[in-house]
């Protein structure tokens, strides 16, 4: 299914651009883990700075990947729209408790464990949910309908939200019950602890299992593990530090935001590129609704649309405006001996020829119906016109096209010219009208002429 850009498929440019990210991350990773203890200055807005863009981040997110989920009705959109949800509404509430941010202790009757819990909350719920999503896809991998698809959104996207408010009122309001990790900046006892390693495990088994399982194959999944090994590489990076405004807790704060942004990113850029292909098939899907099917110049629908306007704008400035109506001689006849594969064989080399005649800016060719073709020309009084038709009546006589039982032995034309002067108020039907009827004194003259 290649209908919205979720689907898309991920190729070999897109696999490098993904790898590049990944080996940039594991090379810092690599960098900092020996320095990640080290101390570093406290930078008091670097908290609200960092809860602010992973929020617009995760938050821009999830509504990407929901108003697919609302397009396509894939179940498996809406859960991976939770899984960011549920980072946007916890680092939200992270912020507020986080000691030294709002107030020394943090807001909502936060102690000096609840950041540090929410933390342990955030990072071992991401990978979860993200694995949840593949769950999800296995067991409704096809669009849902009306009924079900109500039900499944409300329950993917709100079991998220209401457990990261849960387990921010648990890291609140049930500081007793969870073991202490923090102790004034340290919190090794979340690396040496069961909940450190809980957290490094189940981002690391997320990691392996996702690629596993879908073997990123589209650009969402291809983007979604990239976001997980960011995601592992903060885990990683804020254990190795130990403590808080630390070397390695700062970059892992850093790969927490490239975790949130590394999706929203490449969402962002190929909505540009469909974007803009949708433009170039709009433009030409306008081309081909003015264009006649068969012989590709102008069809009837433009010349009704154009024609008047031309006629106006010539009224308006004073200036003249002619008309050619042209006409196939005994096109009926040549249609049935040689056959409507020649026919339309003879239309085509007629239009392009017409059309390669014109010259000036502004003059174009239509095809009028059957073998009749109109030509307008603006800024043209009937003089030049006739010029004009001369040139146009002797092209189609050098294509040399077989009719044996024409006058001429060859496919000829005859034209009806019409102009307005430029000086009065000349009406569309009336002008059109005049150079129908000198088509058809063209014809009993004798064919293969131009009228007047």
């Amino acid at each position: 299914m290649q209908s919205n850009i979720m689907s898309l498929a991920a190729t070999g440019r897109h696999r490098i651009a993904a790898g590049i990210v990944a080996g940039f991350m594991l090379c810092v990773l690599a960098i900092v883990l020996p320095m990640a203890s080290a101390s570093a200055p406290y930078i008091a807005p670097f908290m609200p700075m960092f809860a602010m863009a992973v929020f617009a981040a995760d938050g821009l997110t999830a509504y990407l990947l929901w108003t697919q989920f609302m397009i396509t009705r894939q179940p498996f959109l809406a859960a991976l729209a939770g899984a960011y949800i549920y980072t946007a509404v916890t680092v939200v509430v992270q912020i507020f408790v986080f000691p030294g941010v709002f107030s020394p202790t943090g807001l909502l009757g936060a102690g000096p464990q609840t950041a540090a819990w929410i933390w342990v909350f955030w990072h071992a719920g991401f990978p979860l949910f993200v694995a949840g999503s593949l769950v999800v896809y296995r067991m409704l991998p096809g669009p849902l309908k009306n009924g079900a698809f109500v039900r499944a959104g409300c329950l993917l996207l709100g079991t998220p939200v209401c457990l990261s408010l849960f387990t921010g009122f648990l890291a609140i309001h049930a500081q007793g019950m969870l073991p202490d990790i923090v102790v004034g900046r340290s919190y090794r006892e979340v690396v040496l602890g069961p909940a450190g390693i809980s957290v490094a495990t189940i981002s690391a088994l997320a990691l392996a299992w996702f690629a596993i399982t879908t073997r990123l194959r589209t650009l969402l999944q291809l983007w979604i593990a990239v976001a997980l090994v960011a995601s592992l590489a903060d885990v990683s990076l804020t254990m190795a530090a130990s403590e808080r405004f630390s070397v390695g807790w700062y970059v892992g704060r850093l790969a927490s935001v490239m975790a949130s942004s590394a999706l929203l990113g490449v969402l962002i850029w190929e909505i540009a590129n469909l974007y803009r292909a949708l433009h170039a098939a709009n433009i030409k899907l306008g081309e081909y609704a003015v264009l006649d099917g068969l012989t590709g110049i102008f069809n009837r629908r433009y010349f009704d649309q154009r024609y008047p306007a031309a006629l106006r704008q010539a009224n308006e400035t004073g200036r003249p405006l002619a008309v050619l109506m042209v006409d196939i001689d005994r096109f009926k006849s040549f249609n049935d001996h040689y056959g409507h594969q020649r026919g339309d064989e003879c239309l085509i080399a007629v239009a392009h020829a017409l059309k390669g005649c014109l010259r000036r800016t502004g003059d174009f060719v239509a095809r009028y119906g059957g073998e009749e073709f109109v030509i307008v020309l603006p800024e043209c009084n009937q003089k030049m016109a006739g010029q004009i038709a001369e040139t146009l009546r002797d092209g189609i006589e050098a294509l040399g096209i077989e009719a044996h039982f024409t006058e001429a032995g060859h496919v000829t034309v005859s034209i009806g010219l019409a102009a307005s002067c430029g000086t009065d108020r000349t009406i569309p039907a009336t002008l059109l009208a005049e150079a129908d009827a000198a088509l058809y004194r063209a014809k009993r003259e004798g064919r293969n002429r131009v009228a007047a």
